[in-house]
């Protein structure tokens, strides 16, 4: 038990650095935002949690995404929200606490739940989004071969918001998915200070 909760400070200290240097400009940070999300929560046939071994798995997760509306035709983006910038445009970010939400909800509900539907429908949860950027996209691996509406949703704007400025029809600097990492991160650190204070 010593061993699993030393090890479960190590993934919250990897965890908090690279929320650092994610919030310090380093986006890519994302990727390894995923990994540790990953390790402490996805189980597999082959692999056990982290939570799972502490068997504190049941607990509640903080849920700060707004609810996907079956009845909106538009794309929704449930984890982020969209800043525009007069000097450098348009980017998708982590609203962290700005939402004020409080909500918990079990892991299976948090961690099943949609957050992203794109322009052709396609819709992505929780685990869709950590798994395919830890799995994937560079965190642990990097696969030729991603999922299309995946693809579509990291590369090509499947959202398809766009943004005027002066007259101009400009994409976003950035797309939705390693935004939705960093929050869903920040879910996983507030719901594990409330779980295990001694470990901040």
């Amino acid at each position: 038990q010593d061993e699993l909760l030393a090890h479960l400070k190590e993934q919250i200290a990897f965890m908090k650095q690279s929320a650092i240097s994610y919030d310090n400009g380093f986006e890519g940070e994302g990727k390894r935002l995923a990994v540790v999300i990953r390790v402490l929560v996805h189980d597999t046939s082959q692999s056990t949690s982290l939570l799972t071994l502490l068997e504190r798995k049941n607990i509640l997760f903080y849920d700060s995404a707004t609810d996907y509306d079956l009845r909106n035709l538009l794309p929704s983006n449930c984890l982020t929200v969209m800043r525009l910038s007069t000097g450098s445009g348009a980017k998708y970010v982590a609203p962290l606490d700005d939402r004020n939400k409080d909500k918990k909800v079990s892991f299976d509900e948090w961690w099943d739940k949609i957050v992203c539907k794109d322009n052709a429908n396609n819709i992505f949860t929780r685990k869709d989004l950590v798994l395919t950027v830890a799995n994937k996209e560079g965190g642990t691996h990097i696969d030729p071969k991603l999922d299309q509406a995946y693809a579509n949703l990291s590369r090509f704007n499947s959202l398809g918001w766009k943004v005027f400025m002066n007259g101009v029809e400009k994409d976003f600097n950035n797309t939705p998915v390693l935004p939705s990492i960093r929050q869903i991160a920040h879910e996983v650190l507030k719901t594990l200070k409330d779980e295990f204070p001694d470990l901040f």
